[in-house]
């Protein structure tokens, strides 16, 4: 009696086990690679936003030394941010009525798709 209950039950074999334990390395392999992948384009891109933020408050601290180098005169000048932008300044009456970025170069989006192209 006893030899017929071990026929009857069911035993996963090594080889499924096997096989799973495969599929979750594999995830394991897929989500570190998408950790790097992320964390190393943040990584970018708050460099780029340091490297901006450096260029503004360069050309904000060149335009107050200018305002104060002039006495607070009536006067209306540019500071060069970076080769895109600059900073336009307006003082009149002993006060700052103008303090903003512009943009001196065009931009157009790249709106393109690759595709396929078969030569004939």
């Amino acid at each position: 009696m006893e030899h017929t209950k071990r026929e009857n039950r069911t035993i996963i074999n090594i080889g499924t086990s096997l096989m799973v334990v495969i599929l979750i390395g594999m995830a394991f392999a897929v989500i570190a690679a998408l950790a790097i992948s992320s964390s190393h384009n943040n990584y970018n891109l708050s460099m780029k936003l340091r490297n901006h933020t450096d260029e503004y408050y360069s050309a904000s601290n060149q335009a107050y030394e200018i305002i104060a180098d002039s006495n607070w005169a009536d006067q209306e000048f540019t500071v060069d941010i970076n080769e895109n932008q600059v900073l336009n300044v307006k003082v009149e009456s002993k006060e700052i009525t103008c303090w903003q970025v512009q943009n001196v170069s065009s931009w157009e989006a790249d709106s393109t798709q690759p595709v396929i192209t078969l030569e004939d």
